[in-house]
């Protein structure tokens, strides 16, 4: 018999996967549905210690015989301020105990009701951190949940030992209703360091490694994943943002965009999946990822600072690490065979992009991706411009960065001007009106040099905010924020830059070259383009590289046109 509250069924189901055994209880109401099912579960030892100043000393007694991370549990009201002496032993002690404090439910807290005072504002010397488990009403909150309890047990171990409060908030209808069920199947996150011994089976498995945001790698870090890959059965997703290209690096991005879920979970996800870097800032990838489940793939996070982050609810190993480390630690003697990187590497060769798209974002990068200048940096504001040059190839001595860390608006005017001092090689930046005419200011700035180049991409208004809208909203005057400003040739050439623009794919083609090539002066180049250019641009190449479209492209490049009928043939189509 276990409570119905789902937050303490994923807290007790994680106490015993993590082999948290003893427990210290002193006895109230709230905390009833914990310590039920503590004492009817033979896998836990429970004490009871009525005050709670004894029971935290208590448990710090069982530690340093134990050696092993004790549980206490407690009612709310008063009785976790009692526990503070003893928690502030613990902490300079370096005794990992965790605290598992109950609370009424957060809204009853400092609105005058019946022992619901703040339980999670211990002073900060009492223990290491402090997790707020949420109440749990639905999918999105018991994943909160695992990875918060998950979390909260690892920190307890984490560098030094130390005590962590972790806090259950209850529902008073809850209090002493059972359920006649298992304990529900929670994911375990195990976190490894460097000298330890690691659980890391990677034989005959599909093995997709995801880099995120990242500066160019140094050699040593690319000979690592070079070394790693070439052991085993990988494929490298990368984007523009990674910087980095290897032998198996396959840049999928336009066809996961396309892609169903179904098909994805069934066909394309990895065994497991190597996370390295920081933000993506794809959204696809994304998308296709959450959306296969819990339990769909194991997720190992690979970072220097160790900490829990979940981005795709499949977490299950933290390696506290130098990525190069782990790569090299884990690479194997003999090359392996790479069936998963072909298959992906045919996916990615069935794309391609219409040649007759309209003035747009999309149109542009197609026009400018091959014709950066070798060496260049070039970034890109966030959202649509980052969206759309991710679907089309750059040359691999190009660095690119955007600010997807916060994936905010402001700033990605300035970060580029910041590059710029500091080099001589061209830095472009892609933006949208709205995000350039936040950042103008920083044009003024009295350090620049001759070598910025901005495409500044004008469509007249927030295009992420009506882009693929069926509704009669009135977007324009202010979600999208249409209409603030005309051009910036005004303040382009105040600042000292040449300004050109274009109005249409004539103009544009006239000036390209300019553009692109050295100058006495910094340059920006405005391009007008509307709306609606903006969504049929992007419905155009979704619509060309559609599951059954990429499907045909598959074939054919498989198989030739004489293999496309035979298939059409044996389907009967």
């Amino acid at each position: 018999m276990y409570t119905i509250a789902k937050n303490a069924q994923i807290l007790l189901a994680l106490l015993k996967a993590h082999n948290i055994r003893h427990v210290v209880a002193s006895p109230g109401a709230t905390n009833v549905p914990i310590v039920q099912g503590l004492q009817n579960d033979p896998f836990f030892t429970c004490y009871s210690v009525v005050d709670e100043r004894s029971a935290m000393y208590f448990a710090i007694g069982l530690y340093l015989e134990l050696g092993v991370p004790v549980a206490t549990t407690c009612t709310s009201a008063q009785a976790t301020r009692n526990y503070i002496p003893g928690l502030t032993e613990a902490f300079y002690k370096h005794v990992p105990i965790l605290a598992i404090t109950a609370s009424k439910h957060p809204r009853f807290t400092y609105q005058d009701y019946m022992q619901a005072p703040n339980q999670t504002s211990l002073p900060a010397d009492a223990v290491k951190q402090t997790f707020a488990l949420p109440y749990v009403s639905n999918h999105h909150d018991e994943q909160h949940c695992m990875r918060l309890v998950n979390e909260a047990i690892l920190e307890l171990t984490h560098g030094l030992p130390g005590p962590v409060q972790l806090n259950v908030p209850m529902l008073d209808e809850e209090l002493g209703k059972w359920e006649d069920v298992q304990l529900p199947p929670v994911r375990v996150i195990r976190r490894y360091m460097e000298w330890e011994q690691w659980d890391a089976p990677l034989n005959n498995k599909k093995i997709m490694i995801v880099i995120g945001e990242h500066r160019p790698f140094t050699e040593k870090q690319a000979v690592a994943l070079e070394s790693f890959a070439e052991t085993h059965n990988v494929f490298v997703y990368a984007n523009h943002l990674s910087n980095h290209r290897s032998k198996y690096t396959v840049f999928a991005n336009l066809a996961l965009l396309t892609m169903h879920d179904e098909v994805f979970a069934k066909t394309y996800k990895p065994d497991i999946l190597i996370t390295i870097g920081g933000q993506t800032g794809d959204y696809p990838l994304f998308r296709r990822l959450a959306a296969a489940g819990q339990f769909a793939f194991e997720h190992w996070r690979v970072s220097e600072d160790g900490k829990v982050v979940d981005s795709y609810d499949n977490l299950t190993k933290i390696f506290e690490c130098p990525f190069e480390l782990f790569f090299m630690r884990l690479a194997g003697n003999n090359s392996a065979q790479h069936t998963y990187y072909q298959q992906w590497e045919e996916l990615q060769n069935a794309v391609s992009i219409p040649e007759n798209l309209p003035l747009s974002n999309a149109y542009l990068a197609q026009q400018l991706h091959h014709a950066i200048p070798k060496n260049s940096y070039l970034n890109f504001a966030i959202l649509n411009s980052l969206r759309k040059w991710s679907l089309f190839p750059l040359d691999k001595s190009i660095t690119c960065y955007s600010n997807v860390a916060a994936f905010g608006i402001d700033g990605c005017t300035s970060v580029l001007l910041g590059q710029s001092v500091a080099t001589d090689k061209l830095c472009f930046l892609v933006t949208g009106d709205l995000a350039f005419f936040y950042d103008m200011n920083s044009l003024g700035i009295r350090h620049l040099k001759n070598n910025i180049r901005i495409l500044l991409v004008n469509n007249g208004c927030g295009v992420e905010f009506k882009l693929y809208k069926t509704d009669n909203i009135d977007r324009d005057s202010y979600i999208a924020a249409a209409g603030h400003s005309k051009n910036a040739k005004g303040w382009a050439e105040t600042s000292g830059f040449k300004y050109l623009s274009a109005q249409n794919k004539e103009e544009f083609l006239a000036c390209k070259a300019e553009f692109l090539s050295a100058s006495e002066q910094s340059i920006v180049l405005e391009v007008f383009t509307t709306p609606e250019n903006e969504a049929d641009a992007f419905k155009m190449i979704f619509d060309n590289n559609r599951e059954e479209s990429t499907n045909k492209k598959m074939i054919r490049s498989i198989f030739g046109d004489t293999g496309v009928k035979i298939v059409k043939n044996i389907l009967g189509k």
